[in-house]
C-alpha cells in the first residue's frame, strides 16, 4: 500500500480541489445535486464531474479487507473523500453534507491515530464482512488510549458492477478522538 501512496496523495489532492472547485460558486442554501445523483436523473456531467466519478469509480475494490485498508488510509491521512469513495450509496447520501461542512478533511491533528490492526474478522454472508478494528490514539505530549471500530463491508451485487464497500461503521466513544461523519458513535 505505501508504494502507490504518493500517486494516491496526488490523485487525492486533485479531487479535493475539484470538490472545493465544484462548491465555491454555490449559494449558502444552495444544494447542489451530487454527480451520482446527476447519473441517475441522466443529466450531463461536467468535465470534472465526470473526472471525480472516474475517481471514484477507479477505488472500487475487489476484496473486502481492501475497502477497510483505503478507508483507514484515508482515515490516517484526513481525507474524507478517500474515506467517501469506500462508502456505501447509502451512507455516502447520509453523509455527504458532513464531509462538505469540513470541506472534505477529516479527523484531528493531535492526538492521531495510529497502529490500525485487524483484531476479528467474521464472514457474516457471501457477500457481508464484519472486521473489528482496533487503534491507538496517540500526540507527542502522551498517549490517550486507543479505540476500536466495528466495521460492516457488503458486495455490491449488481451485473458487472461487482464491488465491495463499507455500508456501515460502528466506534465506541473517546472523548479525545475526532470521528468521521459516516460512523455511528457509540457512548
Amino acid at each position: 500500500m505505501n508504494k502507490g501512496k504518493p500517486l494516491l496523495m496526488a490523485l487525492f489532492s486533485i479531487l479535493i480541489c475539484g470538490l472545493h472547485y465544484g462548491t465555491v460558486n454555490a449559494k449558502v442554501n444552495d444544494t447542489t445535486p451530487s454527480f451520482e445523483e446527476k447519473i441517475i436523473e441522466g443529466k450531463q456531467l461536467t468535465p470534472l464531474e465526470s473526472q471525480l466519478m472516474s475517481f471514484l469509480y477507479g477505488l472500487m475494490v475487489g476484496e473486502p479487507k481492501q475497502a477497510v485498508e483505503l478507508w483507514i488510509l484515508g482515515v490516517n491521512n484526513r481525507s474524507g473523500s478517500v474515506q467517501y469513495a469506500m462508502l456505501s450509496p447509502s451512507l455516502r447520501k447520509l453523509s455527504r453534507s458532513k464531509f462538505e461542512e469540513t470541506h472534505w478533511i477529516t479527523g484531528q491533528s493531535s492526538p492521531s491515530v495510529r497502529n490500525f490492526r485487524f483484531t476479528k474478522v467474521e464472514k457474516l454472508s457471501e457477500s457481508k464482512m464484519r472486521y473489528t478494528v482496533k487503534y491507538d490514539l496517540w500526540a507527542s505530549y502522551g498517549d490517550f488510549g486507543g479505540g476500536e471500530k466495528i466495521i460492516v463491508v457488503e458486495k455490491n451485487l449488481e451485473p458487472s458492477k461487482e464491488y465491495w464497500f463499507i455500508s456501515s461503521i460502528t466506534t465506541k466513544y473517546n472523548p479525545w478522538e475526532a470521528f468521521t461523519p459516516a460512523e455511528t458513535v457509540l457512548k
